[in-house]
């Protein structure tokens, strides 16, 4: 059974400080036998905060249902590879109605061995890319689907990392606004714990959604170190070996910060 406690925090640990004083017991509060849920789109070769995320959850919703979104904040068909200093975009050629969603997104598969070549380029000097490259290569481009290709990148990076959480894939969204539609998604697991990311406070009402789920909303407020801040998490994983990866992170079992209901808190997850 997992525990969660919610324990207040100096707004200052939002900063890496460490609260000084030990919390009273009427600033923690403990939610027994709670189920950990975080969801996202099929990204396309994520960045380390979508497996931030992952990690801290038992469960992780995959969204294929949602809206194709092109916009340059998106990374369903395209995303930053290279270092935070040195970067460029690496975007998937698409075949896709206006308003499709991203499980209709086809990928033009005749221009996929052009991507990956530019892929290769980007990577081969580094220090893991041969040990990598004939598995990655062979999922790249062995789908015509944009959903179906990013999750099994998604599974692949999942295994190597040696992430335990369960991926499941979510309902098609209903409702009138983002938030209803995301509670619709999120509904059925009951009364959960929702790990959301630091870009849902754009768009998710967050005491509308808990009212609709019953659930508790956190926002984690994680940013990964530079200089992976920005890109995939190819880029430390052709850098590093996987546990060393998640070191150089600050992906590990510890207290993470979230904001829930406005206020700041130090969350730790307690196998009992």
């Amino acid at each position: 059974m997992n525990r969660v406690i919610l324990q207040k925090a100096d707004l200052s640990s939002l900063s890496g400080a460490q609260p000084q004083t030990q919390p009273s017991n009427h600033e923690v509060l403990t939610l027994d036998g709670a189920l950990i849920l975080s969801g996202h789109q099929p990204t396309f070769l994520p960045y380390p905060g979508f497996f931030y995320r992952m990690y801290h959850s038992n469960i992780m919703d995959i969204c294929p249902y949602d809206p194709l979104s092109r916009h340059s904040d998106r990374y369903q068909h395209r995303v930053k590879i290279g270092t935070d200093t040195s970067w460029r975009w690496l975007t998937l050629p698409l075949e896709a109605s206006s308003g499709c969603t991203i499980m209709a997104a086809k990928l033009k598969t005749n221009f996929m061995s052009e991507r990956w070549s530019e892929l290769e380029r980007v990577y081969h000097k580094y220090p893991l890319w041969s040990q990598y490259k004939d598995t990655l290569k062979e999922i790249f481009l062995g789908y015509s689907s944009l959903w179906e290709l990013n999750f099994r990148l998604i599974l692949w990076l999942r295994d190597l990392l040696g992430i335990k959480t369960y991926l499941s894939i979510s309902y098609g969204a209903e409702g009138v606004d983002t938030t209803e539609r995301v509670a619709s998604q999120f509904s059925a697991y009951g009364s959960v714990v929702y790990l959301a990311g630091k870009g849902s406070l754009k768009y998710l009402d967050m005491k509308k959604y808990e009212h609709l789920t019953n659930s508790t909303l956190a926002i984690v407020t994680y940013t990964p170190p530079h200089p992976f801040s920005e890109v995939s998490i190819l880029t430390p994983l052709m850098l590093y070996p996987p546990q060393k990866v998640l070191e150089i992170l600050n992906i590990r079992r510890e207290l993470i910060k979230v904001i829930v209901n406005g206020e700041a808190y130090n969350v730790n997850y307690l196998n009992s």
